[in-house]
């Protein structure tokens, strides 16, 4: 199935995007920052066509679908073996349809109380036989770059003949991902693979994109030769947030693994201390982390679970205290990008900043540990000089230090040199 979204600019350099997932949910991290990346592509003077693998994208259900706002970024969306009716792609393999029982079989059984995990296959490497079926797609129509989202699709760049730049772009480095789930007692619902598995998935790469400059560093040491940039988390150009009104602590946050804990553990370990000490101060819960909320964790004292908001600009400002209280992580922390670029004074723990290198540090405040933290936020709702301080340096640096100039300049330079 293959469909067109928009005419293609004969003189524009295109990207296929290979992907094996579904791009539907826009509160997922995963697609937020596709969507970030998009932008970038669009905006390096190259157009992009989507390319499904045909089984492995549906993962457990027969049907799919792409996102308008990522669907908007695109020329084309070519997912073989699929039909599309109305806004959903319809998988017509058999074996799409038997997984999709079986998984109707476990949940209704985990809803009887069987404790089983219906896996995610997200990290799973593409099978040979799906890998040529991509790859044969992508030799049909060839485009100046050949992209794989997430490592475990790279296999496919080494059955494309077809003369293309061959690039990856990385979310998580899937190798370290298991390890950082069982630090942060979350369940593991995905294939573990190794550091040199991954490398080998990697190895055909030209160009490798990553949204974590330490991951970036670490991959570096083992493909010394292969082109890496780093695309830093984006926001839009928000409007300066009111500084005036009572100060407030807020979260920000879509529905992940790592959000959930970072919020539960603030709201156990943290705001306790906070409210003995401030007794009016309030907690804004902003994105659909909010449904993750027990009762009983959403009805304490100060807590204000806003959900979505329409404007994030009027939760934004020097009295808006943004936390990242993140103990367990994969990728990069996009809320601390989104904080500062908000023009919130944050506090944040270490491992929050870990994806952005040290190009942040001096621009957000870091605590160690429950107390630390604590103790930061009631120093900034006491100081308002210090919060608008933070909140001006945030906004006047930030943008400048989560450019994608180099990245944009580093495609620039592949398809100078391909031509």
């Amino acid at each position: 199935m293959s469909e067109t979204h928009a005419k293609a600019d004969s003189k524009r350099p295109v990207m296929d995007i290979l992907v094996q997932r579904q791009l539907d949910n826009m509160a997922t991290g995963n697609c937020a920052y596709l969507e970030t990346f998009m932008r970038m592509v669009q905006r390096s003077g190259t157009d992009m066509r989507l390319v499904f693998a045909p089984w492995q994208s549906f993962g457990n259900r027969p049907w799919a679908g792409v996102h308008p706002r990522l669907a908007s970024l695109t020329t084309s969306i070519l997912w073989p073996g699929a039909i599309k009716v109305g806004s959903r792609y319809w998988s017509l393999s058999p074996r799409i349809w038997t997984r999709f029982a079986i998984r109707l079989v476990k949940e209704a059984a985990r809803r009887m109380g069987a404790k089983i995990i219906i896996p995610s296959y997200l990290g799973r490497e593409i099978s040979d036989q799906e890998a040529t079926i991509v790859a044969r797609a992508c030799d049909a129509s060839p485009s100046a770059i050949t992209l794989a989202e997430y490592s475990s699709m790279g296999p496919v760049l080494k059955k494309v003949k077809s003369k293309t730049i061959r690039s990856c772009l990385m979310h998580d480095l899937l190798s370290d991902r298991a390890e950082r789930f069982r630090d942060g007692g979350q369940v593991i619902d995905f294939d573990e693979t190794s550091l040199e598995t991954e490398i080998g998935w990697l190895s055909a790469c030209d160009l490798i994109f990553f949204i974590s400059a330490n991951e970036m560093a670490k991959v570096k040491r083992h493909l010394p030769d292969v082109q890496m940039v780093w695309v830093p988390p984006d926001a839009p150009d928000y409007k300066m947030g009111e500084t005036t009104g009572e100060p407030r602590v807020v979260f920000i946050g879509t529905v992940h693994g790592g959000n959930a804990e970072a919020v539960s553990h603030f709201l156990d370990d943290i705001w306790p201390k906070i409210r003995a000490k401030a007794p009016t101060l309030e907690f804004w819960i902003v994105g659909s982390i909010g449904k993750t909320l027990t009762p009983a964790r959403a009805a304490l004292p100060g807590v204000k679970v806003l959900g979505r908001v329409e404007s994030l600009e009027s939760i934004g400002g020097a009295n808006a205290i943004g936390v990242a209280p993140t103990r367990f992580a994969t990728g990069t922390s996009i809320k601390v990008a989104e904080y500062l670029l908000l023009g919130l004074p944050c506090v944040v723990y270490p491992l929050a900043l870990e994806g952005f290198g040290n190009v942040l540090d001096d621009l957000v405040v870091s605590a160690p540990g429950p107390d630390a933290f604590a103790a930061e936020i009631l120093s900034l709702a006491a100081d308002g000089p210090r919060r608008l301080a933070l909140s001006d340096g945030a906004r006047k640096h930030a943008r400048t230090r989560l450019s994608h100039d180099d990245a944009i300049a580093a495609i620039h330079a592949v398809l100078r040199k391909q031509n």
